[in-house]
């Protein structure tokens, strides 16, 4: 404790002694400081030279209204200034101990609450534990810094520029956007019915393959409904008949071969996660390479919000910072406004708040075709007359994906035929 004043007299009067230690003093805070005056000095100081005013007794006495020998006695505690830095950083981790001591209490004295339900206190601790983390990361780096990380990113890029290990398996989604890229939100957002879930499932089970670990959480389907898409998907089974229980012994033989197949240890279903604080402790137990939420709609936000708008911001800035956090690429699927029926899908059909359009830096829309719009695409010769008659001849649906919004490349659209009976999207020419 008398080590940790007799600090923060030293900086101090390094401030009063040497202009030159001006610059480090935006490095510290109040917060940083335990004695009461110091706080007062420090303060003072910031308000002077963010004026632009001469630092000097007369003034920090006026402002502080402390006695002007207790400030001259700060300068002259003060044998060189040359150790201001390592001073700061001192300070600093005094302080940051200091703050975990006080969240260790609070997460304490919370689970000593019986009269507090269990679920409120996790959540309340792992809120807690996320600040501890935020504690003791670096606020800033200087751009020289960034320069070196960046070289170092694209060197690994360029020595695994064959790795495919992210890819969507669509190939003319993976050729704009080279696949899914850590540190980034990706939305996918249809009407219901329209096969958002079925694309999801189909890029994590591609990502998988490739062995990455994938996170699956579904807050509208259990694991066996998930799981019967997919032998539904790659056995080329009729859903139907496997939520009947109407297998032949063919069948039963796909079947079998299918879930065989994918049992698989990396990719993880996650059916009891209920809000962003959820997921994130998720995350942090089983790392995984890549996250799917199904779907936005249902999360729930860990804090009280006015209205929904307001939680839907909350739950999408909070995912945008689990990119960042964690360095994996999220993919969070989302219903469109009513609005959307029948039309072509724009960024403002997305539901509930404009914050999906700003955290996501990646925005695709499913888009079932109606008949007006197959109509010009046959007298532009986009497609034949006959692809469409043979389409919907075995039931399959002609949709848009449009990649509406890449913050990082270019948007375009292409098309897919979705096939509701295995629930599972193949490209038009097959």
């Amino acid at each position: 404790m008398i080590e940790v004043l007799r600090i923060e007299r030293e900086v101090l009067g390094s401030f009063l002694l040497d202009k030159g230690t001006h610059e480090y003093i935006h490095y510290l805070d109040e917060d940083d400081f335990i004695d009461e005056s110091n706080k007062k000095v420090l303060a003072s100081i910031k308000s002077l030279i963010n004026q632009n005013k001469e630092v000097n007794y007369f003034e920090l006495q006026e402002k502080t209204n402390l006695d002007i020998t207790y400030i001259i006695d700060l300068a002259e505690l003060v044998a060189t200034t040359r150790y201001i830095e390592s001073n700061i950083k001192l300070l600093k981790d005094k302080a940051n101990r200091r703050r975990l001591i006080d969240k260790a209490k609070k997460i304490i004295n919370m689970a000593k609450d019986n009269d507090v339900d269990i679920d409120i206190i996790k959540n309340d601790a792992m809120q807690e534990i996320d600040e501890i983390k935020n504690i003791t990361n670096e606020e800033v780096i200087t751009l020289r810094e960034a320069m070196l990380d960046t070289i170092t990113v694209l060197e690994k890029r360029s020595e695994n520029k064959d790795d495919k290990s992210y890819h969507t398996g669509i190939t003319k989604l993976d050729t704009a956007t080279a696949g899914l890229h850590e540190e980034e939100l990706t939305t996918i957002a249809a009407r219901p019915g329209v096969g958002k879930t079925a694309i999801a499932m189909q890029i994590g089970l591609n990502i998988a393959n490739n062995k990455r670990k994938v996170m699956f959480t579904s807050l509208e389907m259990s694991d066996i409904q998930l799981c019967q898409r997919i032998i539904a998907a790659y056995s080329k089974l009729d859903g139907n008949d496997l939520r009947r229980g109407n297998l032949n012994e063919d069948g039963w033989k796909k079947t079998i071969s299918v879930a065989q197949r994918f049992c698989w240890d990396n990719f993880i279903l996650d059916k009891t996660s209920k809000n962003t604080q959820h997921i994130r402790t998720k995350i942090r137990k089983y790392k995984p390479d890549l996250v799917i939420i199904d779907y936005l709609q249902l999360l729930k936000s860990v804090g009280k919000y006015s209205n929904r708008e307001q939680e839907v911001s909350s739950i999408t800035r909070d995912l945008k910072l689990m990119t960042l956090e964690f360095k994996i690429p999220i993919i969070m699927l989302s219903q469109l406004n009513r609005n959307a029926e029948g039309n072509r899908p724009t960024l403002a059909d997305l539901r509930e708040s404009g914050a999906i359009e700003q955290d996501s830096d990646n925005i695709i829309f499913i888009h079932k075709l109606n008949n007006r719009e197959i109509s010009e695409l046959i007298e532009k010769e986009i497609y034949t007359r006959e692809l469409i008659e043979e389409m919907n001849k075995r039931k399959n649906t002609l949709t848009d994906i449009i990649l509406e919004k890449q913050r990082n490349g270019p948007t375009g659209t292409f098309g897919m035929a979705y096939i509701p009976s295995f629930m599972k999207f193949i490209p038009i020419d097959n």
